[in-house]
C-alpha cells in the first residue's frame, strides 16, 4: 500500500472591502472622481462626432480611438503613486474637393471643352434615312 499524502488547502484571502475589483473604481480615484465623469462625457462626444461625420459624410472615414494611460510609481513605505490621462481622437473630416477643367496652355479654367464643341456650328449630314432619321456612316 503507498502512502498518498493529502492536497495542500489553499488559504482562504481574508475580505479586503478596500480592494479595487475594477477598473470604474480604478479610476474613480483620481480627481475624487471628476476624471471618470469627464472621461464619460469625453466618451459620449466622440460617439456623437461619429454619428454626425456618418451623417455628414458616410461611414467612409467614420471611426475614433480613446486611448486612457495610468501610469504608476511605488514609494517606499508601499504606497503606489498614480496618473491617468485621457486621449481621444475623432474622426478626421475628408478632404474639400472642386472641380475644373485644364485648357489649352495647361492652366485651370471653369469653360468645359465640351462647351466649345456646344458652341461649333451644326454641321450638315446628307447621308441619312428619310424614314428613321439614321445617319448613315459612310463606307
Amino acid at each position: 500500500m503507498t502512502l498518498t499524502t493529502p492536497p495542500a488547502l489553499m488559504k482562504a484571502e481574508p475580505h479586503d472591502p478596500y480592494k479595487m475589483r475594477s477598473l470604474e473604481q480604478v479610476l474613480s480615484l483620481f480627481d475624487g472622481g471628476d476624471f471618470l465623469i469627464q472621461l464619460m462625457k469625453d466618451h459620449r462626444q466622440l460617439q456623437l462626432d461619429m454619428l454626425e461625420h456618418k451623417e455628414e459624410h458616410g461611414t467612409k472615414g467614420c471611426q475614433g480611438s480613446m486611448t486612457i494611460t495610468v501610469s504608476y510609481a511605488v514609494g517606499k513605505s508601499g504606497d503606489v503613486n498614480m496618473g491617468a490621462t485621457a486621449a481621444f481622437k475623432g474622426p478626421k473630416k475628408p478632404a474639400s474637393n472642386a472641380a475644373a477643367f485644364l485648357n489649352d496652355q495647361g492652366e485651370l479654367t471653369l469653360y468645359s471643352p465640351m462647351m466649345k464643341q456646344m458652341h461649333e456650328p451644326v454641321r450638315d449630314v446628307t447621308d441619312y434615312d428619310p424614314e428613321t432619321g439614321e445617319i448613315r456612316d459612310p463606307d
